[in-house]
C-alpha cells in the first residue's frame, strides 16, 4: 500500500464521490479509479462500491478507511512538526462550532489566528454537538466547540470548559410569566415549549432537567435557528430556552426569567480527540483559544467588579 491510495480512499469516502475526489486531489477519475483497483488488488477484499449514481464504502472498506484516517492524521502531523522547526506554521486546521458561545470572542479568534498564521487554511463547520464528535472522531475535525460537559465526555476526548452561563425562560413581553422572578419545572410542563431541532445539546440539557424534575417538556415547535426560536417567542407562541447572551441581543422583543430555584447552565468548551497527535496548527489554536478565553474571563470580573 502507499500513501496515496490511502488518501485516495480518505477523500472519496468523505465526499461520496470520484468526482468532487478528483477535484481535491487535482487527478483525474481515472488515475483514482486505478488506485482503488489497485488498493483493492493489495489487500484482497473491496473498499468501494459503485453504482452509475452513487459511491458506498464496504464494511471490509471501513476497517481499512478508519486505519487510513490514523495513519493519515499521523503522517500529515510529523510533516507539520517538520514544518515548525524550520518556524513556518503552515498547512490546514479544521474547526467545528455551534452557536452561541455566549462572551467567548469566537470570531475575533479566528480572525487572531489568521493574521498570526496566514499560511494556515481554517475550514470551519457549524454542526450538533453529536454531528462534531463524530467528525473528531474520524480525524475531520481537530477541534469542536460544544456545550459538552467535560465529565460526560469518558475517555475518549479531552475538554476544556471555556465559558459557561445562565439559561433563561424566554417569553412574550405580555406573557403571564413575565413578571416573575424565576420559573419552575413543574411550571414549565404546562406551558407550550419551542424546542430545538434533535440533536441540540441545548434542548438536550433542558430535557434532562424536566426529566430530573419528574416533568416532560411539551414540544409545539421545532426550529433549526436560534433566531426563528426567538421570533416564535416574540410573538407568544410559546416559551422558549435561551442563553442569558442571547435574550440581552437586539432582536424581536423577548423577557428572559431565570429557572428556579436552581439554575440552569450553559457551558461553552473546546474538545479535542485525547489519544490524537495534533498537528502544530492544531495546537496553535488551541492555545489562542484559551488564551482568549482567559481573556474574556478576566474582562468580565472586571464589569463585575465596576458594576
Amino acid at each position: 500500500m502507499e500513501l496515496r491510495h490511502l488518501r485516495t480512499l480518505e477523500a472519496i469516502a468523505r465526499h461520496g464521490s470520484f468526482t468532487r475526489a478528483a477535484e481535491e486531489l487535482h487527478l483525474a477519475q481515472s488515475a483514482l479509479s486505478q488506485q482503488v483497483r489497485r488498493l483493492e488488488a493489495k489487500l484482497g477484499v473491496e473498499v468501494l462500491r459503485r453504482t452509475s449514481r452513487t459511491v458506498t464504502v464496504t464494511q471490509a472498506g471501513e476497517v481499512v478507511l478508519d486505519d487510513a484516517r490514523r495513519v493519515l492524521s499521523e503522517v500529515d502531523g510529523l510533516q507539520s512538526e517538520l514544518q515548525q522547526i524550520t518556524g513556518v506554521l503552515s498547512g490546514r486546521v479544521a474547526i467545528g462550532g455551534m452557536w452561541p458561545t455566549g462572551s467567548f470572542p469566537l470570531p475575533r479568534v479566528f480572525g487572531t489566528f489568521h493574521a498570526r498564521h496566514p499560511g494556515v487554511e481554517i475550514h470551519m463547520i457549524e454542526d450538533t454537538a453529536d454531528r462534531l464528535l463524530d467528525m473528531l472522531r474520524t480525524d475531520e475535525l481537530d477541534l469542536a466547540f460544544a456545550s459538552v460537559a467535560p465529565d460526560r465526555l469518558g475517555d475518549e476526548f479531552a475538554a476544556t470548559v471555556l465559558f459557561e452561563e445562565q439559561l433563561l425562560v424566554a417569553v412574550a413581553p405580555g406573557h403571564p410569566l413575565a413578571g416573575r422572578d424565576h420559573v419552575t419545572f413543574d411550571e414549565l410542563a404546562g406551558e407550550t415549549l419551542i424546542a430545538y431541532r434533535d440533536g441540540s445539546e441545548l434542548r438536550r440539557r433542558f430535557e434532562w432537567a424536566m426529566a430530573e424534575a419528574g416533568q416532560t417538556p411539551r414540544n409545539a415547535f421545532f426550529c433549526t435557528e436560534m433566531a426563528a426560536v426567538r421570533a416564535l417567542t416574540s410573538h407568544g407562541l410559546g416559551v422558549s430556552m435561551m442563553p442569558a447572551s442571547i435574550v440581552a441581543e437586539k432582536g424581536p422583543p423577548v423577557v428572559g426569567i431565570p429557572i428556579g430555584p436552581e439554575p440552569l447552565t450553559w457551558p461553552v468548551a473546546i474538545v479535542w480527540r485525547a489519544r490524537r497527535r495534533q498537528p502544530p496548527a492544531a495546537k496553535a489554536f488551541l492555545g489562542l483559544t484559551l488564551e482568549a478565553a482567559t481573556g474574556a474571563r478576566e474582562e468580565r470580573e472586571r464589569r463585575l467588579a465596576v458594576a
